[in-house]
């Protein structure tokens, strides 16, 4: 298994390989290590920019740039560009610059990427002398690091470059193994896509090498606070800083001192224009103190300096490396705490915090060699994003795939459950949830604040994620604790279904299924397909919570929404669900998503399953595939997942070096064609559930109550000769496999303490055939009765699957075979 896994074994993350070099590199490899060892790059008058192209590998992670430099001539600037695809930071023009420029996705009218991630996809660093390099901003995912040397005339050695990982680095406690390798692989792929969107957090603050990185999230204030400090008057607080190149405006270094909160307070600022600015922040507005002050001194990014303020009653001293450079009087605030304010834009690393009272003894002191438990400042919790590249903000519909993902691979659920956490967080008052929402936002949204993707469809995700959530976890304490806003998110989607049963898609909030734009108005199949699951889902949950009244009333309303489906958005003469009412039109989303759930009759999937060809969207055809097993149509679904079609390729991405090893939403292989600096697609989002189609469906494992208390495993063996497995649940690791020939069939189950399991042995062609369990006979297809020697275990069938029932915990050797007659 280990092959497989993708996901980093170090936060500190080396390239694999160096793929090329250009101008005067000697010794790149060395820069592949800490090894005391350096490659340099040289650049001499008139000759040609040196560049060393690093491979990451096909993980392509993202994280905090690091490197360190052991020497120079000159007055070198160094540029560190990235790319998740090779021919984007290749291209000739825009390849320096990384793959896509700043401002080029805004189809949100949210700028892209969110910070602490960086909105530009190079960096430029100024070389002033030996030492260790960091970037205050995360590159979100990226295979390909061009490092190349700026200005003529100079060199520099350079130790090594690596990131910094902020990603999941969770162990793996399940696996998926088969005779296909390339579903194998497809398997970790999938997985390790949902780790690589997984964030701790996304914290205002962090520590990198001993250095604190203060910046402001984009829902944030831009001040952190020390927590003690209330009543400190007249002390000096100190640091060093280093202040990095922002390639778009002036980048600096912003203090509070003497801060009553994080909105009252005076402020001090150094940018890299050599001012001084100084203000007294009053309920969050920033007053100036005095004009911009001209500094004596020259201020170079990526040059350590030692600043100081002293506070003397009125008197406020600033000093830069030891020299006096301002004195201000004003008696605003007398006591308070001491901080840091890093608006926007503005980037610094700060280390050796010390605030001393006038007598010299120690009030404060952090040297940031540990955690940073003495400061205040904007914290999230953990969360999956819908991408790590470019969409770094959680999405609620999304989370359906991702979860699927998850649960078969980890048992850490912290991420899946602080994101649900956040979005019941963004209900509104009369009960719609935000489709997207910011980590770090504290603000409750108000009536008819629809947020950034205005969505009805999104909405409706609500009780479908979280009862998936329960079903796998069987967290009944947080389908509990959020049991309200399902309560209030299924009377907000009833309100808007009219007479016929139908839910209307308002204008107001009518984005969705790829539309980004309001427009999607009318009584869509898809929507009302949606929502009708959210009510089946939201009864599942009130009858696991004892809420039996709540259940039965969410069944009939689903009822009538069924009906009304089957009357007004089923084609008889074409068979399938058309996308509006009153349409003709066949709809593949909302087809897709009907046979993922098990909406339709067996007289209706068959017609539907035909004309699921080819989307360009790889998480519906992930639904299509996902219904097509549901429906056992066996051959179409693993067929599809090695060839989709529309675009779509995961295989074929996982066979490509050119790029990421993943299975994003889209899934376009090759890469959609954007104009080069503006390729802003993400290959890192983790929304195409392939870990549940082959283990829920290939291999069979699926739980059927809350926390597998009961599960089956019921093998879609499809062309493959064998598949073995483990699933993580709550209640300990389910361990199945099994292995077939044109005869036989034979599977091992280890099921834990707490579980009863169902056992599904598909029924071969042949017509005589025997079932042994432990070795003992229990079925034969003719001429004997079954025979169920073990008290408890049911035996019945369908036209595919011979079912064992009420397994109890333990080891079960199943084996199917055929009657030899003598």
């Amino acid at each position: 298994m280990k092959e497989y896994i993708l996901t980093p074994s170090s936060k500190q993350i080396f390239a694999n390989a160096v793929h090329s070099t250009s101008g005067e590199v000697r010794d790149a490899e060395h820069i592949r290590s800490a090894d005391g060892q350096t490659a340099k790059l040289v650049y001499p008058e008139g000759g040609v920019k040196p560049a060393i192209l690093l491979d990451l590998g096909p993980s392509a992670p993202g994280g905090y740039p690091v490197f360190k430099v052991a020497g120079q001539t000159g007055n070198p600037v160094l540029r560190i560009a990235y790319a998740d695809w090779y021919e984007w930071i290749v291209d000739p023009v825009h390849g320096e610059y990384g793959d896509f420029s700043r401002g080029s996705c805004t189809y949100l009218g949210v700028e892209l990427p969110v910070p602490p991630a960086n909105p530009y996809r190079y960096e430029l660093y100024t070389i002033h002398g030996p030492g260790m390099y960091i970037a205050p901003m995360i590159q979100g995912q990226q295979r390909w690091v061009l490092i190349q040397l700026d200005t003529e005339g100079s060199s520099a050695e350079i130790e090594y470059f690596r990131l910094e990982n902020v990603s999941d680095m969770s162990p793996y406690k399940g696996h998926f193994l088969s005779s296909d390798e390339d579903l194998n692989r497809l398997w970790y792929a999938s997985t390790y896509t949902a780790q690589i969107a997984s964030f701790p957090n996304v914290d205002a603050w962090t520590i990198v090498e001993g250095w604190l990185i203060p910046r402001r999230l984009a829902k944030s204030n831009d001040v952190g606070l020390s927590v003690k400090g209330e009543e400190w008057k007249d002390y000096r607080f100190s640091c060093e800083f280093v202040i990095r190149r922002n390639p778009g405006p002036v980048s600096a270094v912003g203090w509070v001192i003497r801060a009553k909160d994080e909105n009252n307070g005076y402020v001090g600022q150094i940018d890299l224009d050599s001012r001084l600015h100084l203000y007294k922040r009053i309920d969050g507005v920033y007053v100036r103190l005095k004009p911009v002050v001209e500094l004596s001194v020259t201020i170079t990014d990526g040059v350590t300096y030692r600043l100081e303020i002293r506070l003397d009653g009125p008197r406020i001293d600033t000093y830069l490396d030891g020299q006096l450079m301002d004195t201000t009087v004003d008696s605003t605030y007398s006591e308070g705490k001491v901080g840091f304010c890093q608006p926007l834009d503005k980037w610094a690393l700060i280390r050796d915090v010390r605030v001393e009272a006038r007598g010299g003894e120690t009030l404060f002191a952090d040297d940031f060699s540990g955690d940073l438990s003495g400061w205040s400042y904007a914290q999230t919790a953990s969360f999956i994003a819908d991408g790590a590249k470019r969409d770094r903000l959680p999405w609620l519909g999304d989370l359906d795939w991702a979860g699927r993902n998850v649960y078969y691979a980890f048992d850490n659920y912290s991420y899946m459950k602080d994101t649900i956490n956040m979005f019941a967080f963004h209900q509104t008052p009369e009960g719609y949830i935000w489709a997207v929402c910011y980590p770090e936002n504290r603000e409750k949204p108000g009536i008819g604040e629809y947020g950034y993707y205005q969505s009805d469809e999104f909405s409706a995700w609500f009780a479908p994620v979280l009862a998936d959530y329960v079903l796998f976890t069987g967290d009944l304490d947080l389908a509990r604790d959020l049991y309200p806003v399902v309560r209030k998110g299924l009377d907000y989607l009833w309100n808007y279904v009219e007479g016929d049963g139908l839910f209307f898609q308002r204008y107001e909030t009518s984005k969705g299924i790829w539309g980004h734009i309001l427009e999607r108005t009318g009584k869509g199949a898809y929507v009302n397909i949606l929502v009708y699951d959210s009510f089946m889902e939201g009864a599942f949950l009130a009858r696991h919570l004892g809420m039996d009244s709540d259940a039965a009333d969410y069944l009939s309303k689903a009822s009538v929404i069924r009906k009304g489906i089957n009357e007004h958005l089923w084609d008889r003469e074409q068979r399938c669900f058309v996308e509006l009412k009153g349409s003709k039109d066949f709809n593949f989303y909302a087809n897709a998503l009907a046979i993922a759930i098990g909406f339709p009759d067996r007289q209706q999937v068959d017609s539907i399953v035909s004309k699921l060809k080819e989307t360009d969207m790889g998480k519906y055809q992930s639904l299509a595939i996902r219904g097509k097993f549901h429906y056992h149509h066996d051959e179409d679904a693993i067929g599809r997942i090695r060839k989709p079609g529309g675009g779509v390729d995961w295989i074929g991405a996982l066979h490509d070096w050119r790029g990421p090893h993943a299975s994003w939403e889209c899934m376009i292989y090759p890469p959609q064609g954007l104009p080069p600096g503006k390729t802003w697609g993400d290959s890192s989002h983790p929304d195409a559930a392939m870990a549940h189609l082959l283990s829920g469906y290939v291999l069979g494992v699926q739980p059927k109550e809350p926390g597998f208390k009961a599960f089956e495993a019921v093998p879609h063996t499809c062309d493959l000769q064998w598949a073995e497995g483990s699933v993580p649940t709550p209640l300990g690791e389910i361990r199945y496999s099994w292995n077939r020939s044109d005869s036989e069939f034979r599977a091992s189950l280890e099921s834990p303490e707490g579980t009863t399991a169902v056992l599904g042995i598909p029924k071969p062609e042949m017509e005589a055939y025997t079932i042994y369990l432990n070795g003992q006979a229990i079925y034969h297809s003719v001429g004997k009765a079954s025979e169920t020697s073990d008290k408890g275990i049911g035996i019945d069938e369908d036209d595919r699957y011979i079912y064992l029932r009420g397994l109890k915990p333990g080891n079960y050797e199943i084996e199917r075979k055929p009657i030899v007659n003598n």
